[in-house]
């Protein structure tokens, strides 16, 4: 598998496995193919190598995100995080509006398309998610790799939208502090604490289609 900026190749499905660093961070040293990843919802998940560039490109560090278990989110918080439905339509029945994308930055090496994304509501513009996102594009039929990388509809809305099959597994459930965020996500507002989870979509087959970071800005409804 070609690297992916300048990360480590992954080694074969065989040797997956896990590691603590001195920096106090799990680190996932490789990972099968478009296989899902379990994970302890109330221990630290990994963040892969891919994730942690994703990071630091974005302005993040993997120390800033508080690990907790589902039962930690408070309300109405973990009504929108604590599920396995996809973010946008979750976001779109409790704001009562459709969601639209705004792409901060994208990019794509070798079967992956990475970006950072805004879900914001359609009739008020209010910005109700931020999302790190790595989707495994080459696994996806044609016309949906078309109109992902358009980045004109959420990622849920287009595979909704397709039939395709698919299920939302979350890794776990964080909190991050306001100070702990880059200035460019003012835009979630004002929160001192915002909160959050590391999830992943799985295809019918079980096989990864995208791994992503998703935060939520506040629990008012629009």
């Amino acid at each position: 598998m070609t690297p992916i900026f300048g990360a480590r190749p992954w080694q074969s499905a065989s040797e997956v496995g896990f590691f603590f660093d001195p920096q106090g961070y799990w680190i996932l040293l490789a990972r099968p193919t478009a296989t899902q990843v379990s994970v302890d919802q109330s221990q630290h998940p990994a963040f892969p190598e891919f994730m942690r560039d994703s990071l630091s490109r974005a302005g993040l560090v993997a120390a800033a995100f508080e690990w907790c278990g589902p039962e930690a989110i408070p309300q109405p918080y973990r009504a929108l995080l604590v599920h396995e439905v996809d973010m946008t339509s979750t976001l779109e029945k409790h704001h009562g509006e459709a969601m639209t994308l705004e792409v901060l930055t994208d990019g794509r090496a070798g079967g992956y398309y990475f970006r950072e994304v805004v879900l914001r509501g359609g009739r008020t513009g209010k910005a109700a998610e931020f999302g790190l996102i790595e989707i495994e594009i080459d696994r996806l039929p044609g016309n949906l790799r078309e109109a992902i990388l358009s980045g004109k509809k959420p990622l849920g809305g287009i595979l909704n939208q397709s039939g395709l099959g698919y299920q939302s597994r979350p890794l776990g459930y964080f909190s991050v502090a306001r100070m702990q965020l880059p200035p460019k996500l003012s835009l979630l507002g004002g929160n001192e604490t915002f909160y959050g989870r590391l999830n992943q979509l799985l295809g019918a087959d079980g096989g990864c289609i995208a791994r992503i970071l998703e935060i939520i800005p506040n629990s008012s409804k629009s």
